[in-house]
């Protein structure tokens, strides 16, 4: 996996993760639940780096980031921890990995084969994840758990960073507590939830020739209980950064592929995104259809009224 550990260490860390993150580490550290996602916001509240935090003992924190954003988190941390009782390091020494099903990671906890684990906070459907020794982490091939987390429309990495947390679905997936106080970046996050003015998320996309397309669209293109479909594409699949165009307009661009599958994920205009509508993907050479499909992660409220 590309993740890398960083700890908190000391009497201060949970107040200082607190005010920096969009979750409630407070009540968390209180809490008998593994595992905490939790997101990094820059001071005009884009995403800095996702996280998965742990609890290593009574009162200090591990955090799972990504390894591409892991030397620019240290140094924010270093920088917003001041006085504070905080002692912080990279931790070469261990290493992030994954779980097909959350009791896989149980077990391994049980077993004391993992320095911390259990399910992922996010949702059930993305398995297990823990953080143990580097070299001897036990767990899935790491393109397991890319697939399994494209297919469920889930961004991670550098996928998110710069990006608007809800935007990139953090709210439902359980990294933001709307209920606490202040922490930074949170002004553009609470106007977002508050005013309503999400208008843009990433939605998983299942791709197909467009000679070959037979894409079901009745309730938003899939419904979530459906599997996705695997015809092969034959011809280049889009990278990032591809647009998605509905009567020849875009609506949307390609944020992650999965080169083993026909799912990507991409930043759509929901009206897009649940209209049902098939979408053509801007790749040359090659004529694909996308069709947006609602994973069963997806909460009941971010769905059109009536659906």
């Amino acid at each position: 996996m590309h993740r890398a550990v960083l700890s908190v260490r000391g009497g201060d860390a949970a107040k200082l993760i607190h005010s920096l993150t969009t979750n409630n580490v407070t009540a968390w550290m209180e809490s008998a639940t593994p595992g905490l996602a939790a997101a990094f916001l820059n001071t005009k509240g884009r995403v800095l780096a996702d996280a998965v935090l742990w609890r290593d003992g009574a009162e200090d924190i591990l955090v799972d980031c990504p390894a591409s954003a892991a030397k620019a988190l240290l140094r924010h941390l270093k920088m917003y921890k001041l006085r504070s009782d905080v002692k912080l390091k990279a931790r070469d020494d261990l290493a992030v990995a994954t779980f097909a099903s959350p009791d896989a990671a149980a077990a391994a906890v049980a077993a004391g084969d993992v320095v911390a684990g259990g399910a992922d906070p996010r949702t059930a459907l993305l398995g297990g994840r823990c953080v143990a020794a580097a070299g001897a982490a036990p767990g899935e091939p790491a393109g397991a758990y890319a697939a399994r987390r494209l297919a469920l429309g889930v961004a991670e990495g550098a996928e998110v960073v710069g990006r608007i947390p809800l935007n990139c679905n953090l709210d439902a997936l359980r990294y933001v507590a709307f209920d606490k106080g202040c922490y930074l970046g949170q002004e553009l996050t609470a106007r977002a939830k508050f005013r309503g003015e999400v208008r843009r998320r990433l939605m998983p996309v299942a791709l197909q020739d467009a000679a070959s397309a037979v894409l079901h669209n009745a309730a938003r293109a899939l419904p979530p209980a459906e599997p996705v479909p695997d015809a092969p594409i034959v011809g280049a699949l889009p990278a990032a950064g591809a647009k998605l165009l509905a009567a020849g307009k875009a609506v949307g661009e390609v944020v992650a592929v999965d080169g083993a599958s026909t799912v990507a994920v991409a930043m759509l205009k929901l009206d897009f995104a649940l209209s049902g509508d098939i979408l053509d993907v801007d790749v040359e050479g090659t004529e694909l259809k996308a069709s947006p499909f609602v994973p069963a992660w997806w909460p009941d409220e971010l769905l059109p009224e009536g659906d």
